[in-house]
């Protein structure tokens, strides 16, 4: 066998034409459909002669024959495939391309559709300026074989070959005209048109926009949203979501035209979603075109898209082994849950959580990062967080801070911030696992969202905490460690060290531990940082609750420090343009003045006279008529603090 294989590999070098013919053909129909015929032939060298028969000025019958038996080399076969590569085959196919015989010409493109929807084929070689311009020449042959052939070339190129290479076929104004044009036809172009599209598109935001300069664009799209293959369904929603992300595309084409493109694509991508042929990319799809418009969020929900999709997710068949389509679910699931109440409570009644929960340990990051995307829509709810089962979910969602992939770590924090909020399980959980030094470890690196993420994480686990949560907090951030990030030149970062201490001083007995924790420099650094004015005023509230914290449950002796070091500008908050800074800064001269009938109503008394010798009754008086009826409630027992009888302020 192997010596007859021999023997018709020798006769491809014959001087006779006739007999290289026939050589070439008798390969060719050998090697259709028999891997094992090919590899023999592969070993015996076949496939460079057979390109060397490619580079003759010969006629076209064996120009024709040599093309077809390259492309059935490097078709199913990865061997042959690299074979083809290695012998320039691809180049002299490109070559053939520019015949003047019209059989050759689609032979060749023929060939180069094989090669390049050959697996692992990364566009072995790029489409130079003359090749580009003859295939692109060739979408509007008037022979409509040869048009369709042409694009069904480009549309398997653009497959495999990579953005790079993309953008600059995209560079080419008469490539989007002739895919455009191509999608009026009725033959198998327009699918092939479609999908080029699809990734030119993809790659390249001008020939997106460029698509819309085309008449019949939104007629020619939209139709193929009912073309019978999915592919070219889903290829269309592709073409149609990247053109709707062009800049200024709703003053290009109109907010209506826009919205008409959504809501047509909505519906198909939901039945796309079960359909095997297009798993791994309608979720994503679906995705971009829920992040882009509300409206869709909103009629997707009314669509009952969290049923469709949750229902996905228990049939795990269905996605094993497709990464991309289960993180495609996830991140709408997380994007449809995630501002709207009724899908989260149908997302939780459908008990699909716990399918959310394994996918934490997914061995794909990117499924990973969408599960703990999925939590936080989840979690964002406190209707929804009573039901999440924290045992089941805590322990992989702090293993993924322990990962060392920073888009990950920052996923699992974000979820982390609103589990603690208001869940003593979660707390716990935290407080006794090697995430809370994580989290802690986090707050040193140059990320600034790892960093504020981090920092709101700890905030909120120490929300409203028990005793043993806020010591082991403070037992893993030290003073020294906050100190600097309460003037951090991120302000995220320094809002957030803010609302830590705010919480952290909101305890029964927080005061005394705080003040233990920082050895006595946690108010002064809080008055200090109050008066370096300008402040943010988010930033001002925060300090202020700090101190009204700290004045309602410290000791006399902490009320009397604050009422000396920040009287003045405690009063000088009241004239504040916020009302929420107004507001705090009632409350702390509130838990300053309280008490003047209590256990030390002399101390209390001397803070009352501090604050009158800086006219702040006088300022509490104008205050009774503020525009807030929060503030004058405030006020006016403020005012009974300071021994004022509703008497003394009717006139007000």
């Amino acid at each position: 066998m192997v010596a007859k294989q021999q023997d018709v590999v020798d006769r491809l070098r014959s001087l006779d034409r006739s007999t290289r013919l026939k050589a070439v053909r008798e390969i060719k129909n050998q090697i259709i459909g028999n891997k094992s015929k090919k590899l023999s032939y592969i070993k015996l060298e076949a496939v460079p002669r057979v390109v060397e028969l490619l580079q003759e000025n010969a006629d076209a019958f064996l120009l024709v024959q040599s093309a077809a038996t390259v492309g059935s080399f490097a078709y199913g076969l990865e061997d042959g495939f690299r074979a083809v590569v290695a012998s320039g085959g691809v180049q002299h196919l490109l070559h053939a391309v520019s015949s003047q015989d019209n059989t050759v010409v689609e032979a060749a493109l023929r060939a180069l559709k094989l090669i390049w929807q050959s697996s692992g084929a990364t566009a072995p070689h790029q489409l130079d300026g003359l090749n580009l311009e003859r295939l692109v020449s060739l979408l509007s042959a008037s022979n409509s074989r040869t048009s369709e052939i042409a694009t069904q070339v480009l549309a398997q190129y653009c497959q495999c070959a990579d953005m790079e290479v993309l953008a600059r076929l995209a560079q080419d104004p008469n490539v989007a005209s002739a895919l455009m044009q191509l999608l009026l036809s009725q033959n198998g172009g327009q699918e092939a048109a479609v999908t080029a599209l699809s990734r030119l598109t993809s790659s390249s935001i001008s020939m997106a926009a460029q698509c819309t300069a085309h008449p019949h664009w939104q007629h020619s799209l939209l139709s193929l949203l009912k073309h019978s293959k999915p592919a070219a369904r889903l290829a269309a929603c592709v073409c149609l979501r990247n053109i709707c992300l062009t800049p200024d595309i709703q003053d290009k084409v109109g907010a209506t035209t826009v919205e008409t493109v959504h809501r047509a694509m909505l519906p198909v991508l939901l039945k796309l979603l079960h359909t095997p042929a297009v798993l791994d990319t309608a979720p994503q799809v679906l995705t971009d075109l829920l992040q882009q418009s509300p409206a869709m969020q909103k009629a997707a929900n009314d669509s009952d898209a969290v049923s469709s999709l949750t229902t996905l997710l228990h049939h795990e068949q269905t996605w094993l082994n497709r990464p991309c389509f289960k993180e495609g679910v996830l991140r709408a699931l997380a994007i449809l849950c995630k501002n709207h109440g009724d899908a989260r409570m149908n997302f939780m009644e459908r008990a699909s959580i716990g399918q959310v929960a394994r996918a934490l340990d997914d061995s794909d990051l990117q499924v990973r990062a969408a599960a703990c995307a999925c939590i936080q829509s989840l979690s964002g709810s406190m209707k929804c967080l009573r039901h999440i089962p924290m045992a089941e979910l805590m322990p992989p969602m702090l293993r993924l801070l322990l990962q060392p992939e920073p888009e990950l770590q920052h996923s699992a924090l974000k979820a982390l911030s609103n589990l603690v909020l208001d869940t003593a399980s979660a707390k716990d959980s935290v407080a006794q696992s090697a995430g809370l030094s994580a989290m802690v470890q986090m707050l040193a690196l140059p990320d600034d969202e790892r960093r504020c993420s981090a920092m709101w994480a700890l905030a909120n686990l120490i929300h409203a905490a028990s005793p043993a949560v806020c010591n082991a907090v403070m037992a893993a951030l030290s003073w020294n460690q906050i100190l600097p990030l309460l003037q951090d030149t991120n302000s995220c970062v320094q809002d957030k060290s803010f609302m830590f201490m705010r919480n952290l001083a909101a305890g029964r007995s927080a005061a005394e531990c705080v003040k233990q924790w920082s050895r006595g420099s946690a108010v002064p650094a809080l008055v200090a940082r109050m008066q370096n004015l300008p402040l943010p005023q988010h930033i001002l509230v925060h300090i202020l609750y700090c101190l009204s914290n700290f004045a309602s449950t410290g000791s006399e002796e902490d009320r009397d420090a604050i009422a000396s070091a920040a009287g003045e500008c405690i009063k000088a908050h009241l004239h504040h343009e916020g009302v929420e800074v107004r507001t705090a800064a009632l409350w702390v001269i509130l838990n300053l003045t309280d008490g003047a009938d209590d256990d030390a109503p002399d101390r209390a008394m001397k803070r009352i006279q501090q604050f009158q010798s800086l006219g702040t009754e006088e300022r509490l008086r104008d205050m009774l008529q503020d525009m807030s009826l929060d503030v004058q409630e405030r006020v006016s027992t403020a005012l009974n603090n300071f021994g004022c009888t509703s008497s003394d302020t009717s006139e007000f």
